[in-house]
């Protein structure tokens, strides 16, 4: 979808800079400045859509390597149950809806502003706040991951990032600088003189940035389990089970230590 508001964009700026001569009144002129400052922005919200929509669509997988790598740390592990899992898709699904309606509510107010401005002004109020935003929107998608599995609801979610707005700064930042530096070195390649030098720069430009946006999920959701064993330590999470070797299960079955439980590897 933005990739069509993007083309659209395109078709008035081309129409605005190549047939200005067949524009009849200045009311046309400002028309058609509108319509390519609307479609730009559309455009842009639509690729912002996109962010979440891959948090939402890799949900299941997103979990399953939180909790494995919460396993490595803390020994902790959470039984799998399809209805849980079901449960998990829904509430990444409630929460991102919730969160884009804040964040396009957000960034709608601060584009309308700066669509009085020019220069320096319009820049950062069009497009540089509006992604600083985003990255608390986003790293708020993948801290809730861990926040579910502690049983924080919607709201005790919130507040809790709320008061660790840092943190999801910091993993929003990874996760959306690495889809964007992909999806504008791949919008602008095409601009790219065609001597072989420049090819071969921008394409191993492009090439490193789709690895670094593919694997940017997976980097997000790395940084938010580390950071919250930090913040929390996980291994005091009530609602996890314990996993011990077999060597500790047979020191604890020696010593008659019933209350740690059991579950072999």
């Amino acid at each position: 979808m933005g990739g069509y508001f993007e083309r659209l964009e395109g078709s008035v700026g081309y129409k605005i800079g190549n047939e200005l001569d067949q524009i009849e009144s200045l009311n046309g002129l400002t028309w058609m400045t509108l319509k390519m400052i609307f479609f730009q922005k559309m455009y842009y919200l639509f690729t912002k859509f996109t962010l979440y929509f891959v948090i939402i669509f890799l949900s299941p997988v997103l979990a399953v390597v939180s909790e494995k790598i919460e396993a490595i740390l803390t020994n902790n592990t959470y039984p799998w149950n399809f209805m849980q899992l079901v449960k998990d898709i829904k509430r990444a699904i409630r929460l991102n809806i919730r969160l884009i309606l804040f964040e396009y509510t957000i960034i709608l107010i601060v584009i309308l502003i700066g669509s009085f401005l020019d220069g320096v002004a319009n820049f950062i109020l069009v497009y540089a706040i509006p992604m600083i935003i985003g990255f608390y929107f986003y790293g708020f998608g993948f801290i809730d991951y861990i926040n579910e599995r502690r049983r924080l609801n919607i709201s005790q979610s919130i507040h809790f990032v709320s008061k660790h707005k840092g943190l999801a700064f910091a993993i929003g930042s990874i996760y959306s600088l690495c889809f964007y530096s992909f999806n504008y070195s791949w919008k602008y390649f095409s601009q790219v003189p065609t001597d072989t030098t420049s090819q071969i720069m921008w394409g191993t430009i492009v090439v490193v940035s789709f690895i670094l946006a593919t694997v940017a999920p997976l980097l997000a959701i790395t940084s938010a389990t580390l950071s919250m064993h930090e913040i929390v330590d996980l291994s005091t999470n009530k609602f996890a089970k314990k996993k011990i070797d077999k060597k500790q299960q047979q020191l604890a079955e020696n010593t008659g230590d019933s209350g740690v439980e059991k579950e072999e590897e």
